[in-house]
């Protein structure tokens, strides 16, 4: 029996097939989490026990329910897979070019903007189109408090305007300590990952025990409690081969059953999960299945998943209220299929936007 099984780097199209599955969680999960038996009761910013009870209760209650049930519980872990995968990517782009601080952040805001703006402008038309009314002074400040990227510090704003869009504030964050990271990670090693993420540990547990935030804050939503997943991308980046270990595995898998069930394992269970999702997806790769009509959707999920991520949000409410009023499992599906089809049709839309704003940029960019 193999303990261990290794593969060289990612190649393009595996990138594109796990950022794939993870918008397809996410959205799933947005959709479902709305619709019984599990109506939001996963342990994603806030720690429950009872959310675990209901959601191993449901299978046995309504075993037909099983896909609503996995994703409304499951399918959040799905930003572990983004976080994971752009340390990764960004670890890779170093290699080939290191970048200054200003250079790399600029870089990242050109990408980032213009998706947040269309996301913005189909926010403030679908507003428009919807209600006949334009958005409300506070839907205003929200829009600005998103531009800044500090929804995430002011109570009542973290999920406003579109629920989603909470991971702008996140993403942006780590990209700021990004190059800092990549320099420790690239000069010690693993030694720099197991203390980056022991003392990020170390301080969500204090703050988790001290800090009485209200309005929706939380540090969950903050890049310290997603350094771990975030730096084992980057290490792993800057590997030429990625080993998956079944004992890791097995220890991981085990922290996170642990995590849903006692509050003192719950901030590892997003870097367990991490670890878990990887080695399931590099046992499959090692396995090297042939390119199929499925594996092809996916890769091209995954070449809009950013576009899906800032369309879809907007989009459910009226398939979540159809499937609650029909309330049956099969119905459920469907309208979630349907709501899958909307948002990729929406989405490629705004990729040719999203892409001819990227082509003005590249032109009037500045010679290094």
């Amino acid at each position: 029996m193999t303990y261990k099984t290794s593969i060289a780097s990612f190649t393009k199209d595996q990138t594109s097939i796990i950022k794939g599955i993870a918008i397809l969680m996410i959205i799933f999960h947005n959709f479902f989490h709305w619709i019984e038996p599990v109506d939001s009761m996963e342990n994603e910013f806030f720690f429950k026990t009872d959310h675990v009870k209901v959601f191993l209760q449901s299978f046995a209650d309504s075993p037909w329910e099983f896909i609503n049930i996995l994703f409304s519980y499951l399918g959040h872990y799905g930003v572990e897979i983004f976080i994971f995968i752009s340390g990764y990517g960004l670890a890779k782009s170093f290699l080939s070019k290191e970048k200054s601080w200003g250079r790399f952040m600029i870089d990242r805001l050109k990408k980032l903007y213009p998706l947040l703006l269309i996301g913005l402008v189909v926010f403030i038309l679908f507003k428009i189109t919807m209600t006949y009314a334009i958005p409300t002074a506070a839907e205003w400040r929200s829009i600005l408090y998103k531009l800044l990227f500090i929804n995430l510090f002011i109570p009542g704003e973290t999920m406003v305007l579109c629920g989603p869009w909470w991971f702008f504030g996140l993403i942006i964050q780590l990209y700021i300590f990004f190059p800092l990271l990549y320099k420790l990670i690239s000069k010690y090693g693993f030694k720099a990952f197991a203390l980056i993420s022991i003392t990020s540990y170390l301080f969500v547990y204090y703050a988790l025990n001290n800090w009485h935030l209200t309005g929706g804050l939380t540090v969950m939503q903050h890049c310290v409690a997603h350094f771990p997943e975030f730096c084992l991308g980057i290490y792993l980046g800057k590997k030429e081969n990625i080993t998956a270990n079944i004992w890791v595995f097995l220890i991981a898998l085990t922290v996170f059953i642990l995590g849903n069930f006692y509050e003192a394992f719950f901030p590892i269970t997003f870097l367990s999960v991490t670890y878990v999702l990887l080695f399931i997806f590099v046992k499959v790769i090692s396995w090297n299945p042939k390119p199929n009509m499925i594996r092809r959707i996916i890769v091209y999920f995954g070449n809009i998943s950013m576009m899906l991520f800032v369309i879809h949000g907007m989009f459910r409410w009226q398939f979540v209220c159809l499937a609650k009023h029909y309330n049956n499992p099969g119905i459920t599906i469907i309208f979630a299929l349907l709501y899958i089809l909307e948002v990729f049709f929406l989405s490629l839309s705004a990729k040719v936007v999203y892409d001819w704003i990227q082509q003005l940029l590249k032109k009037t960019k500045p010679e290094e």
